[in-house]
């Protein structure tokens, strides 16, 4: 696949920016191994293992430069990674998923996707949107006492997706499942860095 471009997105520093003064200080995100690419473990609950491996990145606590550890709150500001389309909006177990196509090929009949999970969609965003990269979303949703022991977080994945793909076919259970897909580690696609250049 070496015709696929090279991916770099500045979401963590939208992410830093838009969400001021709450991260004014962040240092670093603080992963377990549950919140991985590719993890077979769960990070909240029983802390058991997964069914299948985690289709993207789960991001929820960080380091201040003072040591601290905070973690994301419900209403925290979400920016699309690329400029693109919302092709999907649909109810998740924690909230709202957002899934946007991008004008990003990769030579060889895929387009690049990306997912938010756990959102609450800002409320102008609908199917057939634009949006630019960096642009505001959706915030993360606020969990209610019965929504397991879990902390809000966001989850994102991107993917490599045959053209032409079907929406129906964008779900959580399918995008970890379909081989025709190919899902990609986000941490390579989003720029470790922070305005202040602390990461």
């Amino acid at each position: 696949m070496s015709n696929a471009p090279d991916l770099k997105s500045p979401f963590f520093r939208s992410l830093i920016v838009n969400n001021r003064p709450h991260l004014d200080n962040f240092k670093q995100w603080i992963f377990l191994p549950g919140m991985l690419f590719n993890s077979l473990d769960k990070w909240w609950g029983d802390q058991g293992r997964r069914a299948t491996p985690h289709e993207g990145l789960d991001l929820c606590s960080f380091e201040e430069v003072n040591g601290s550890i905070k973690n994301l709150g419900p209403h925290t500001k979400l920016a699309a990674a690329f400029a693109g389309e919302i092709v999907k909006i649909a109810p998740d177990f924690l909230g709202k998923s957002i899934y946007i196509s991008h004008a990003i090929f990769d030579g060889h009949g895929r387009q690049l996707y990306s997912a938010y999970g756990h959102t609450i969609p800002r409320d102008s965003l609908q199917i057939g949107s634009t949006v630019a990269e960096g642009e505001t979303i959706a915030v993360i949703s606020k969990l209610s006492g019965k929504k397991l022991s879990i902390l809000p977080h966001v989850h994102i994945t991107f993917a490599w997706v045959p053209v032409p793909v079907d929406n129906h076919d964008l779900n959580w259970d399918n995008l970890g499942k379909n081989p025709d897909l190919t899902l990609i580690d986000p941490l390579s696609v989003l720029e470790m860095d922070s305005p202040d250049g602390l990461l």
